[in-house]
């Protein structure tokens, strides 16, 4: 059974998208991830025009939503004419053609959006190559056997059987060469960076990492600490490539040596995991983690959790963190109860001195030990 809930947005948008929100149940799940959901699109450059929801407990074979909620999206897209439909799921090849078959409007997952945002993101050689080799490695997930135009085969006339190579065989042979291509170019990148982290190790230079949930303001603090002027912005995913920086710590004649990383978050897919962690290395061989907070967010607990799990994945988790709280701004009352942690506002600098002293209590440490 499929439970609907449905809501117009915006109705005077020239070109509508069409939001498919589907959970498996909980009103309070539900609500989290339609407004991630909405903050991809928004941050896409899309404006959304209508949100249909959709409660599957058990999926369609087809289409994965049932066929009474396809009917009421059929409706919607024959007046609304939306030019796309976005979805918060990743749903496997067979579900995304035939919905796009059966409401005639081209169909984006959740994967699809992360990846479109990436590569608006993306500036740096690394950056665009990754993208790529995600794209690509996405793109294989769908060259499936039901893909009928996919089917034909290769072999000359009066052959029977299957002496040719299918379409599809073609397409994913194809795939490969490109995969490698971009993963041996991506390789070159990989071990200049490599170079680069052994020189200053060799040196013995401490690094530390900014570390954090998207949008958790972890550049603009990094612009406070290096005195930089890297970009900024209120967006999810703002920075993609390690910006390395030195940071000049008074009375301290230790050099330091800032590391601004890209954000996290929840259920990253496979692809944008794998093509980035490169990038996500640098977490590892750094002597600290700055875990960015932003304090000021409602479901702060549940995105602290998820960075840490991830920095758990990607073996970084025995590298020493300190928790930082930003955006104090928008949160006056907050105070820490964690200890050693530092409360600031990137905006407005405050606390911002405070951490800047600690950095330098642990340099002190460091060159004692």
């Amino acid at each position: 059974m499929t439970k609907t809930r449905s809501r117009t947005i915006d109705s005077k948008t020239q070109q509508f998208i069409v939001v498919l929100n589907i959970t498996q149940g909980g009103r309070f799940k539900e609500l989290e991830q339609l407004q991630e959901l909405l903050h991809l699109v928004e941050s896409n450059g899309y404006e959304v025009s209508y949100v249909a929801m959709a409660s599957v407990k058990t999926p369609s074979v087809k289409t994965y939503i049932h066929e009474g909620y396809l009917k009421h999206l059929k409706d919607v897209c024959a007046e609304l004419k939306p030019k796309i439909i976005v979805c918060n799921l990743a749903l496997q090849a067979r579900y995304h053609r035939n919905l796009e078959k059966a409401l005639c409007v081209d169909f984006m997952d959740r994967t699809e959006l992360l990846l479109s945002l990436f590569e608006k993101r993306a500036t740096s050689t690394a950056g665009m190559l990754q993208v790529e080799l995600a794209r690509l490695s996405y793109m294989q997930t769908k060259l499936v056997r039901g893909w009928t135009h996919l089917e034909r085969q290769r072999g000359g006339i009066g052959l029977r059987g299957g002496p040719g190579e299918t379409q599809i065989e073609v397409d994913r042979r194809l795939l490969r060469e490109r995969i490698h291509k971009t993963k041996t170019k991506l390789d070159r990148v990989v071990k200049t960076r490599q170079l680069n982290r052994n020189k200053r190790q060799s040196e013995r230079v401490p690094t530390v990492a900014l570390v954090g949930y998207t949008n958790a303001g972890k550049s603009s603090l990094f612009n406070q600490l290096t005195q930089a002027n890297t970009w900024a912005n209120d967006q999810l995913f703002a920075t993609l490539d390690p910006l390395v920086r030195h940071v000049h710590i008074p009375e301290c004649h230790q050099p330091l040596l800032l590391i601004d990383t890209v954000g996290f978050m929840r259920d990253l897919p496979d692809p944008l995991v794998t093509a980035f962690r490169s990038t996500l290395e640098e977490m590892i061989y750094c002597d600290l983690i700055l875990h960015v907070v932003d304090c000021s967010d409602p479901e702060m607990a549940e995105k602290t959790a998820s960075v840490e799990s991830t920095l758990v994945a990607i073996d970084a988790d025995d590298v020493p963190r300190q928790m930082v709280f930003n955006k104090a701004d928008l949160q006056p009352s907050f105070a820490s109860r964690k200890p050693g942690s530092c409360v600031v506002s990137s905006l407005n600098k405050r606390g911002v001195q405070p951490l800047v002293e600690q950095l330098r209590s642990w340099l002190t440490a460091q060159n004692q030990t």
